[in-house]
């Protein structure tokens, strides 16, 4: 097995590009070898509420104390198709607990799943260590059930648009995304009745949001489940 870093970071879009990494790591490959391509991506989050996705596959489940360091005081809610579940990190408790200050266990975080992150301290970075997913030759498949969901793109990188390849994000008539701006959710739509991509009135025309590597977002899917699927060569 042949493990190819690279470093992905949020402030150049060029050195996100997981596309591309991937691509030269398949160039390198050899018949009798399997590309892993480790990778450490540095995702700036700010004071208070910061919308999340893991962008790299690490440790045994993707645990919130593997992917990344933990910070005293840190909130992280996942979504569980109707609400919200709580864990906090507080070292003085023991550690991991509930919302009731029990004992509790770290998240499971894996690429793919958005996850609300509270940052108690100033604005700083968050540096996740892990696999690019899915490595060369591979496809993601997502689960877009009817509804909400909260997903962030597997594969790392960042485009102008969330449909563009490789996050390739689907469009569905009807849909909506839901992006955090540290305060509020910022609402795109498709409605083929309207033109296309819509505003958060439902009218105004718009264009597909763009995506950056960690950013988690929700997703609604107004009609039966579908999959997201994303390929490299």
């Amino acid at each position: 097995m042949t493990r190819d870093k690279r470093y992905l970071s949020t402030s150049n879009p060029v050195r996100t590009a997981a596309l591309a990494l991937a691509t030269l790591a398949a160039s390198i490959a050899t018949s009798v070898g399997q590309i892993n391509v480790v990778a450490y991506a540095s995702v700036s989050i700010a004071s208070g509420w910061n919308l999340l996705a893991n962008p790299l596959s690490a440790g045994v489940r993707n645990g919130a104390d593997e992917i990344m360091i933990p910070i005293d005081g840190e909130i992280i809610l996942t979504w569980n198709g109707v609400g919200f579940d709580r864990v906090s990190y507080d070292p003085t408790l023991g550690g991991w607990i509930d919302t009731d200050s029990n004992a509790s266990v770290p998240p499971s975080l894996p690429p793919g799943k958005g996850f609300f992150f509270y940052n108690p301290g100033p604005v700083t970075n968050l540096i996740f260590t892990g696999l690019i997913v899915p490595s060369p030759g591979t496809t993601n498949s997502i689960n877009l059930p009817s509804g909400y969901s909260l997903i962030g793109s597997p594969l790392p990188a960042t485009v102008a648009q969330i449909t563009n390849a490789p996050v390739s994000l689907p469009v569905l008539d009807g849909m909506l995304i839901l992006q955090w701006d540290g305060s509020n959710y910022v609402q795109t739509g498709f409605d083929s009745g309207f033109g296309g991509w819509v505003a958060a009135d439902g009218h105004t025309p718009s264009v597909a949001p763009s995506y950056r590597v960690g950013q988690g977002f929700f997703f609604f899917n107004p009609g039966p489940a579908k999959t997201w699927q994303q390929s490299l060569p």
